[in-house]
């Protein structure tokens, strides 16, 4: 019997192996990961709440989340549109939060993210996970309102005086005992604000071919996508490969016509630039645009 003996494997083809494999793993954890923190979150979502004042705040977002499983768009329903989501809401809650003096109610505020989850919601389940953390920034300044400082909370001025006053910001890291701080997570929620009010403005100006995974990737990378992780970023790029075509999308806005689109983006578009850039101005004047 003749043994053969195994020619060992050079180097360089050894690396080249090695390298797929990598790959071949990193695309599976990129695909992955949405899927299990959405999962994740799912599970945990069954838990009762820690403090019995914030199923308040579970309630008004019941509605936001029944409609990701309720959602005609992604059943395939014949309706016109979801009774749900309405553009006008979304618009008046954001117009209320500003107030005379050029600051931003909280509660308002709040409510507008609500009425944007429910479009996020629209989108379909794999948009689920981003809804859920959006969801959790929500929660944290709700907790802080009723709370026993939930004055110092009403408004995002009045919580960046409070929270700089007592040194609850930590401007070096996100290490330590402290408490979470509302500043830098009205941040998270301040930074997806832009990405949408990019996306819903690029929706308005676009054509009957446009495509939406383009216009929400491109409003992404210019302002969301520049304070992500390069994983991260790749499982957002995955998500959006599953947005619904421009015609779902107007029938998610639940307007009439081409011409009633236009005008109801505008004037939320509008809306919501002005709460970003109140928001953007208050915080730079603290130097707090870059917490980590």
């Amino acid at each position: 019997m003749v043994v053969r003996k195994l020619k060992p494997m050079n180097k360089q083809a050894w690396v080249g192996n090695r390298g797929k494999t990598r790959r071949l793993l990193l695309a599976g954890v990129v695909f992955l990961i949405p899927l299990l923190i959405y999962l994740i979150s799912s599970n945990l979502s069954q838990f009762p709440p820690l403090n019995p004042w914030i199923s308040a705040y579970e309630d008004g977002q019941r509605d936001a989340h029944q409609h990701r499983v309720e959602n005609p768009v992604a059943q395939g329903s014949t309706q016109q549109c979801s009774n749900n989501f309405q553009i006008h809401r979304l618009q008046a809650a954001f117009h209320a939060s500003v107030t005379k003096d050029e600051d931003i109610s909280l509660k308002s505020y709040l409510e507008g993210w609500t009425e944007l989850q429910k479009f996020m919601n629209a989108l379909g389940a794999v948009f689920g996970f981003i809804s859920d953390e959006l969801s959790s920034k929500m929660k944290i300044i709700f907790q802080y309102q009723h709370g026993e400082t939930g004055k110092a909370y009403s408004t995002v001025k009045s919580m960046i005086q409070f929270e700089l006053r007592n040194d609850l910001v930590n401007f070096n890291d996100l290490g330590g005992e402290r408490p979470e701080s509302g500043c830098r997570t009205l941040l998270r929620l301040h930074r997806a604000l832009q990405w949408l009010q990019l996306f819903l403005g690029q929706l308005r100006s676009s054509h009957e071919n446009s495509s939406p995974y383009q216009m929400c990737a491109e409003a992404y990378w210019r302002s969301l996508g520049k304070h992500h992780s390069w994983l991260v970023r790749q499982a957002a790029a995955l998500a959006f490969l599953a947005l619904p075509t421009r015609a779902e999308f107007l029938r998610i806005l639940c307007v009439r016509d081409g011409a009633e689109t236009r005008a109801q983006l505008h004037s939320s578009v509008l809306t919501i630039e002005r709460v970003y850039n109140i928001t953007q101005h208050l915080y730079a004047q603290h130097k707090m645009l870059e917490l980590p």
